[in-house]
């Protein structure tokens, strides 16, 4: 069990390092009163505090992570509103009262076990398996802690993961318990299913006008014409200075060669190593390769295999994480064929064989060519940004858009009738607005009379705009909608005439008659019969559908509706029985598992709440807010 509960804590930088305890208490939820605005700190834990820069700390790496996930989509104001930390305070505060209550009951660590821990955890080895002190520091810096807050915080953690396990390591469960599980999900039953599609409906009258009009007037909901704005706007984009610019010869050249100077960064090699225990012994093996001895035998002499020591397409940033500066630098000072002179690393003195130089070629031509471009859009992001700074200037002194458009020389667009997805009231795109969704969001946030303000898109490109008319939403005329409010209604007709239908056969179905006799006699109706297991994962009706068929009793019947929206469904149960068969082996082992599991989220769920209490566990949600408020007005 102990192990299980380390394995899960190699994936404390990915995800959440609590595991199963995370997973149950997300269903406990956390408790707590609230301790005076006063206070700086966001928990009480027994006698111990967890102060506002522990969360602010938790809350940075927890948003560093979505944000990766998200590619930066994610702002922190959304991760407040939406929720997201509300389980990152639990996750905080469950954690470190384990890890309180660990160190009181006297639960201790060694440094020979938390070293030994340290190596085995995968993140922190290099691409060799060996633990790398460089790996270790980075990522505690990346955490925002020293190497040793971050030991410290790994010893707490697994003081932590040792009561837990010793709490919950000796859970079994009852095979009666685990048969009975097994015949509830393998019962089968027999069910019967019709069909009413609205859509094949037939024969529904034509609605007089009087009719179409209460129609009408009782959902004008559907038939309301959206905001309508009038809006003048400017853009300004890089491309428009594009035609106005010219790079010489002698510019294209200097920054051919400024790429050259740099082309060991996007340079990649293979090579060799082998790691020497000490100095004398890296010593020796380089005089026997200045005597001519092969890398090969090196490698040989010294128990690895030759494709072990290979690396393969290793950058100069590779080579510097995994080795240190210093050998990565005669890596990639290093020539094709040659070897390096032993060099110190982390675990270690190594010798390097370069096997293989991959740089990236491209015809002259081309290159000119490319480089040209390249400079031009540079030219003219520096056009852009004066401009910008003009604008700016503008806007300070007061201008308003016309002032701006007529002394800046930049064209004013206008565009009339707009509707918040940029089309006009007759239906079209309008022309030359940005289709970026920050131009319109700020069309339909500013107010008439709004003093204008330089906005970014989010390809770089700029824009201006003024609101200068806005016409509310409004109920269109019934005459404009008249044939939108006629399908309206048909559809209708035909879904009520299909319920209508499907209650019929339902009170059928409950009297004794077999879907199937009905469905014969009919055939419009769409029938079909099913056997089926609890556990079916076939796919033979929908979700929604199967649960009703383990719902109903033997003989009922119950009314769904479609899954497409079209139409109703009737099922009616026909028969049930336990069936004999038996799990496969495997699926039989990760039944256990996962009953083993949930007792023992039972019992830590409990002994949380045991804690909240006895400890007890006081939460300040005023400071909570106040570190959310202070993160968020950063952003």
């Amino acid at each position: 069990m102990l192990q299980l509960f380390r394995s899960g804590l190699t994936s404390y930088f990915a995800t959440a390092l609590l595991g199963l305890l995370i997973a149950s208490f997300a269903l406990w939820g956390i408790g707590g009163d609230i301790l005076g605005g006063a206070s700086n700190n966001i928990a009480q834990i027994g006698d111990s505090k967890l102060s506002r820069n522990d969360y602010a700390r938790e809350f940075q790496n927890k948003y560093a992570e979505i944000q990766q996930q998200s590619e930066g989509e994610i702002t922190k104001e959304m991760v407040v509103d939406q929720g997201y930390t509300k389980r990152w305070v639990a996750d905080l505060i469950q954690r470190k009262t384990f890890a309180y209550t660990a160190h009181k009951l006297n639960i201790r660590i060694t440094d020979a076990e938390l070293r030994k821990f340290i190596m085995s955890i995968e993140v922190f080895q290099d691409t060799f398996g060996q633990f790398s002190k460089a790996k270790f520091e980075s990522i505690a810096r990346y955490q925002g802690y020293s190497a040793t807050e971050f030991e410290e915080i790994l010893r707490r953690d697994l003081e932590r993961q040792y009561l837990m396990s010793s709490i919950a390591s000796s859970i079994s469960v009852p095979n009666i318990l685990q048969d009975t599980l097994v015949k509830f999900l393998l019962e089968e039953r027999t069910a019967e299913i019709i069909t009413v599609k609205a859509s094949t409906v037939k024969n529904i009258p034509t609605p007089t006008e009087e009719e179409l009009i209460k129609y009408y007037q009782d959902s004008t909901e559907n038939y309301m014409a959206p905001e309508y704005r009038d809006i003048r706007f400017m853009t300004l984009s890089s491309s428009d200075f594009a035609k106005d610019i010219t790079v010489t010869a002698e510019e294209v050249d200097q920054a051919i060669t400024d790429q050259a100077n740099t082309k060991a960064e996007n340079e990649k090699r293979d090579f060799q190593q082998i790691l020497f225990d000490n100095k004398e012994a890296a010593d020796k093996a380089f005089a026997d390769l200045e005597k001519g001895r092969s890398f090969k035998d090196i490698i040989l002499a010294s128990g690895a295999l030759e494709d072990e020591a290979l690396v393969r397409d290793n950058t100069m940033q590779d080579s510097t994480d995994t080795y240190g500066i210093n050998a990565a630098e005669l890596i990639f000072t290093t020539q094709e064929g040659q070897y390096t002179h032993p060099v110190e690393t982390d675990f270690g003195w190594r010798i390097f064989n370069i096997t293989k130089i991959s740089a990236t070629t491209v015809d002259k031509n081309t290159l000119r060519v490319e480089t040209e471009e390249k400079l031009k859009k540079e030219k003219a992001l520096d056009l852009l940004y004066n401009k910008t700074e003009l604008i700016n200037d503008e806007l300070a002194a007061g201008a308003s858009l016309s002032d701006i458009a007529e002394n800046l020389n930049i064209k004013m667009h206008t565009a009339l009738d707009m509707d918040a997805t940029g089309y006009n009231s007759k239906g079209d795109l309008v022309k030359e607005i940005p289709t970026d969704t920050v131009f319109l969001t700020k069309a339909f946030s500013s107010m008439e009379g709004d003093e204008p303000a330089l906005e970014e898109l989010s390809n770089g490109d700029y824009f201006l705009l003024a609101v200068d008319n806005i016409k509310g939403s409004s109920l269109r005329p019934f005459e404009d909608v008249k044939s939108s409010v006629l399908d309206l209604w048909l559809a209708r007709a035909r879904e009520n005439t299909a319920r209508e239908k499907a209650n019929e056969l339902l009170i059928l179905a409950q009297e004794g008659k077999t879907l199937a006799d009905l469905a014969a006699k009919q055939t419009e109706l769409a029938f079909t019969s099913v056997t089926l297991a609890r556990n079916d994962q076939t796919g033979q009706v929908t979700r929604t559908i199967q649960n009703s068929i383990f719902d109903l009793d033997v003989n009922s019947a119950k009314i769904l509706p479609a899954a497409d929206g079209n139409g109703f469904v009737v099922v009616k149960l026909l028969s049930k029985k336990i069936s004999d068969k038996a799990l496969p082996s495997e699926q039989n082992e990760q039944l256990k598992k996962i009953l083993v599991q949930e007792y023992e989220q039972r019992i830590l769920s409990n002994y949380w709440i045991h804690l909240e209490n006895a400890l007890p566990v006081v939460i300040n949600e005023r400071a909570i807010n106040a570190v959310h408020d202070q993160l968020v007005s950063r952003e």
